[in-house]
């Protein structure tokens, strides 16, 4: 059953394949989700902050960042990290016209105070996660690869919770895995402590 949030707090997950020591040569480890729900002043449910990392190819992992997640966006595609600055890979970013509700960022060091748990489906869906994401370059032109997390993630909600569904690939070529379900909720009202 997925866990569901009552509260502002983050909420982590991680990939069927994670370690607790990672490897010493890649891939390091799995995938690491983090969800931080955003609630309205009066307690409804707005939005999430999704940051997901990648540790197959860097030990230290490698971060793709969703500021605000919501219900209505349907099936987000899951953003490639930014290239390092001055590459071309990020001169061209800034001219393309991506949305201001992407970034990337270093994993950030939040206290997991809940336990994830993944739910399977058993639905079966023709959509494939989007691989049509350009591999960047680093300032000497050379691939840098070390993000491979490609598909979506999105929102989806009953009555009582919103949930995060994921549809993405990830790892070395040639045995690349797949994460497919829901794997974490929160309420769609903030619960006081009084």
């Amino acid at each position: 059953m997925t866990d569901i949030q009552t509260t502002s707090a983050s909420h982590t997950w991680q990939s069927g394949d994670w370690k607790d020591k990672p490897n010493s040569q890649a891939p390091y480890n799995g995938i690491q989700i983090t969800g931080i729900p955003q609630y309205s002043d009066n307690g409804t449910f707005i939005s999430a902050a999704i940051t997901i990392t990648d540790y197959t190819n860097n030990p230290a992992g490698i971060s793709s960042h969703i500021q605000a997640l919501t219900t209505e966006q349907g099936q987000t595609d899951i953003p490639a990290p930014e290239a390092p600055a001055g590459s071309a890979e990020s001169e061209s970013e800034s001219e393309s016209d991506k949305s201001s509700e992407t970034s990337t960022s270093a994993p950030e060091s939040t206290p997991d105070n809940s336990e994830a748990t993944t739910v399977a489906t058993s639905e079966q869906t023709s959509t494939e996660p989007d691989n049509n994401q350009d591999t960047q370059s680093d300032s000497n032109g050379e691939s840098n690869n070390a993000f491979t997390a490609k598909g979506w993630v999105a929102l989806e909600s009953n009555t009582m919770d919103i949930f995060l569904r994921v549809h993405f690939m990830y790892g070395l070529d040639p045995v690349q895995k797949e994460e497919l379900g829901y794997i974490m909720g929160f309420s769609t009202l903030l619960k006081s402590n009084d």
